[in-house]
């Protein structure tokens, strides 16, 4: 089996995004449910700022996934329907290498260690 790692994916919204998203939201979901293998974390909208009260509107998106190569991620998000349905605006995405918390399923080392210890 191919070593995974983690790529973090920060996207702007298309300047048509905020249009496009409720038509592209249930295309996407499925895409994810397809794809889930891949999925750390199905990410969330991101915000300008947080207001008390009333969520700012809507700017982008961030999205962790786990792949063998950044290519094969880049790939996978390009098939997306937030991607193909110009919510996601791909020229303008930032691509991060991290090795993130989260986990499959997620259990914290200090927790997996306590309990490889006690024989469990």
């Amino acid at each position: 089996m191919a070593q995974k790692f983690e790529f973090l994916f920060v996207f702007a919204d298309c300047p048509t995004g905020a249009e496009n998203r409720e038509a592209m939201t249930a295309p996407h979901e499925d895409y994810v449910g397809q794809t889930q293998e891949y999925w750390l974390a199905a990410g969330s909208p991101t915000y300008k700022e947080h207001k008390a009260g009333m969520p700012s509107p809507e700017q982008g998106s961030w999205v962790l996934l786990e792949a063998s190569t950044q290519s094969e991620a880049c790939e996978l998000l390009q098939r997306d329907p937030f991607t193909i349905g110009k919510v996601w605006d791909w020229d303008s995405v930032k691509i991060y290498c991290v090795k993130s918390g989260l986990r499959k399923p997620f259990v914290k080392d200090s927790v997996q260690k306590a309990l490889e210890k006690a024989g469990n």
